[in-house]
């Protein structure tokens, strides 16, 4: 079961992600500000997910979550954005410190998304001695 929430985390932050552009309904940011902004507006539907997540799903699918989107964020940010160059967060230099500080944040949600899952597993384990 945790596999699965792993999975479907990281496919559902990857949609997310690119649904952002898509729904963008022909609005254009064109200025740093506007450019912040719409990255900025993208973090708070995910962290309104992630609330979403937290209240109505099991402990493990919302770890499973966290750690699919940090790994969607380093991952991504690393190899498709600096490696290969294929695109950027932003248009404009603001990306220069957008992408570091998402690339620290994922890594920090998968070490934190890592640890609650294992945590919650020596919980289980010791309730199942216990009995």
């Amino acid at each position: 079961m945790r596999i699965i929430g792993a999975i479907t985390g990281f496919f559902l932050a990857d949609l997310l992600f690119h649904l952002i552009d898509a729904f963008a309904v022909g609005m254009k940011a064109e200025t740093p500000a506007g450019r912040i902004g719409a990255v900025f507006f993208g973090v708070l539907i995910l962290m309104v997910l992630m609330w979403l997540f937290y209240r109505y799903f099991s402990k493990a699918f919302f770890n499973g979550f966290t750690v699919a989107t940090g790994l969607f964020l380093s991952f991504d940010i690393v190899v498709f954005h600096w490696i290969f160059q294929l695109h950027r967060i932003t248009n404009g230099p603001e990306a220069n410190w957008i992408e570091p500080l998402f690339v620290i944040v994922g890594i920090v949600m998968v070490f934190a998304g890592i640890k609650q899952e294992r945590s919650l597993a020596k919980q289980e384990n010791n309730h199942k001695i216990t009995m």
